[in-house]
């Protein structure tokens, strides 16, 4: 899977003189947790996470107004091609310690993968695989019970047939002994037949 698939593309953006008074504005006023700082170029240098905004301003007790979004960004900034795979991007989260990768394309930004973005992406692939993996066991079962059904109906046929052939055999061993027996009767009879005519005739 390429990180297209997946990535979000409203990315927010502020300047570096951006204090950060408009940082947290804009990420009201967005609903994000993170805003990428671009220089003169629009270039991404950067990014100011509520975190930082948080922690950084906090920490030197600085007047919102008066600190700026290049004196609070993250850097360097962690980025990744619109075309690198899935595993290339965990693999750079993993390597930078970092919870969001900007996406570039031509070095412009084109979108932001976040952790949260991977945890929702494999959650959906784990429901597509347990999906594939149910429908393969009901379809095996589904296999398995034509098979069950079929070689009992074959087993079913075998025995009807043997007793088709008993029976023929039966039936034959029948006809056979009734016509040896009528066969015996005609001899006698006509064997009868023969001696008595001279007697009467005499």
């Amino acid at each position: 899977m390429r990180t297209r698939d997946y990535y979000q593309t409203e990315v927010v953006t502020a300047p570096l003189d951006a204090t950060a008074t408009d940082l947290a504005e804009r990420m009201g006023d967005y609903a994000v947790g993170s805003v990428v700082i671009v220089d003169a170029q629009h270039r991404p240098v950067g990014i100011v996470t509520d975190r930082d905004l948080t922690c950084r301003a906090i920490a030197r007790e600085a007047v919102p107004g008066n600190v700026r979004a290049a004196d609070l960004m993250s850097q360097p900034l962690v980025t990744a091609s619109a075309d690198e795979p899935i595993e290339g991007i965990v693999e750079r989260m993993r390597a930078a310690a970092v919870r969001r990768v900007v996406v570039l394309r031509d070095e412009r930004i084109s979108g932001l993968v976040t952790i949260d973005d991977l945890v929702v992406e494999l959650g959906r692939e784990l429901d597509d695989l347990g999906e594939a993996a149910r429908r393969a066991v009901q379809t095996s079962r589904r296999r398995g019970e034509r098979e069950r059904r079929r070689n009992d109906f074959e087993e079913t046929i075998a025995e009807l047939r043997a007793s088709v052939e008993r029976a023929g055999r039966d039936v034959m061993d029948f006809v056979t002994r009734e016509y040896e027996s009528l066969r015996d009767r005609v001899k006698r009879t006509s064997g009868s037949s023969g001696d008595e005519t001279p007697k009467d005739r005499s």
